[in-house]
Order: C-alpha cells, then structure tokens, then sequence
C-alpha cells in the first residue's frame, strides 16, 4: 500500500487534525546522503564531508555555504551514478513504513521537508512505493557542466538556510497542528516553529538546551506508538505551546516568539 499525502473524506470526524512534516536525511533514511556522496564521489571527500559537516553543526557556516563547499566538489557527469548508489546503499530508518502506513490509514498529511537535493530523496521514495510530496534543495547541472544547488523554498530575505523549513511548518489552516518529525542542529528552526516535536540526535540535543518540549525517538518504534495512542485510542494532545524563539537567529520563530510576547502582555 502507498501512504497518502492527502486527507480524504473517510478520515474520521473524531480523529485530530494533524500534518506532518518530515526530514529525510538522519530521519527518514538512517545515513546523512549528503556526506555519503560528498564521501563517495568527490576528491578527498571524506575530509571534506567531516569538515564541513563539523563546521555546520557548530553554527559557523549556514546550509547554503555548506551546499555550496560540497556541490563544487560533486561531478556534474556522474548524477544517473550518485542516483543508483543511493538507491542501493540508503535504507529507511527501522519503523519508517510502519509509521507512513499508520499516517496513511488516518488520512494524515505527510511531506517530507529536507536540506537534501531532490534526486536523491526521489530515488529512495520511488524505491520505496512512497508517493509523498517534497520540499527540498534542487541540484542543477550548468552548461559547463558544474553542479549548483539551487534553494527553491528559501526565505525572501534570510540566506542561513538552504529551504525555510520554518516557512512551511507554519503554512498550515488552524485547527491543523503540525507534527515536526527531524534529527539535526539544521532542523532547529522547525523545532521552534512546531506544534508538536520528535527529535533524535542533535536536534534532541537543541530541544533540550532550549526548553523546547519534544518526544525523543532512535527508530520509529515510539512515534508510531505515540500517533497511536492519539489517532486510535484517543490519548489528548499535548497542550499548545507559545511558538518561536526569543533567542533564534530565524526571522520567522523571532516573529512568533514576540507575537507570543505581546499576546500575553
């Protein structure tokens, strides 16, 4: 079966009106693709993926700079090649089906939201059966024959990051709640921005730091277990939290958190 990307009308009335929006690299599939690749196919690239990867996670440079050092690196003539190492090497994470089907038999929307270039995350879905809708980083090939990332769901004004994750967190219809399904410091600015949270890795590492409540999961085991408990057995939700981050460097959870700010004034 393919899990849906859309709400139909047999989803029950009495079931909660929830999005999610998932990342794909370290989330969905277990490995980070881009330092696969970066590793795999460009000279010295092991050295390369480390540094940059180090760099990012440490807040020196954005997504943007980090695409721009790595996708320099990658051989434009060798993507139909990169597109089949993914396809044999890139597992899902252990549950990830389970989870989709679960989201499919309540009609729940699902998007997956990624830092990541397209072809690569299209390759595993297709794989996979999974027809689900993607918001992501797109690898374009020029006539000299150099890669380019382009960013075609950037924020107007802010160039941190790659794809505004936080712009679309948000793009919901209230009552719809947004469940934010992601593993990296990269993710945090759709941590800020969420109605409800699931973080591993360094994003659980951010949650933490930063107040910000969220479910902790490895594998999907424990979010599948926790929509459950919400879609079947009629668990509440969790309460609705003032949204955004006094302290982010993301103009739109800055926004939010004075929006909260001088709602409660």
């Amino acid at each position: 079966m393919t899990p849906s990307n859309a709400r139909t009308r047999g989803a029950s009335k009495d079931s909660p009106d929830l999005r999610v929006v998932l990342d794909f690299d370290g989330t969905l599939v277990d490995p980070n693709v881009a330092i696969l690749l970066v590793s795999e196919f460009a000279p010295n690239g092991d050295a390369v993926a480390h540094e940059v990867d180090q760099l990012l996670h440490a807040g020196k440079i954005g997504l943007r700079e980090a695409w721009h050092r790595q996708a320099a690196l990658l051989p434009g003539d060798r993507i139909p090649e990169m597109a089949r190492f993914v396809r044999a090497r890139v597992p899902l994470r252990r549950g990830a089906r389970e989870f989709l089907e679960l989201a499919r038999e309540h009609h729940l929307s699902v998007t997956v939201v990624s830092g990541g270039l397209d072809f690569y995350i299209r390759e595993v879905l297709e794989r996979e059966g999974l027809d689900l809708p993607i918001r992501s980083d797109r690898l374009e090939v020029r006539a000299d024959g150099t890669p380019e990332v382009v960013h075609p769901y950037a924020h107007p004004t802010c160039e941190r990051c790659g794809i505004c994750k936080a712009a679309i967190v948000i793009d919901r219809v209230p009552p719809a709640r947004t469940v934010f399904i992601a593993d990296g410091s990269t993710d945090r600015f759709g941590a800020e921005t969420s109605d409800i949270v699931f973080a591993r890795h360094r994003l659980l590492e951010y949650c933490r730091r930063e107040g910000i409540a969220c479910y902790a999961f490895e594998d999907f085991e424990p979010v599948t277990d926790q929509f459950r408990r919400w879609l079947v057995e009629g668990e509440p939700l969790p309460p609705v939290r003032p949204l955004g981050l006094a302290t982010s460097l993301c103009p739109i959870s800055l926004d939010l958190s004075a929006r909260a700010g001088v709602s409660e004034a």
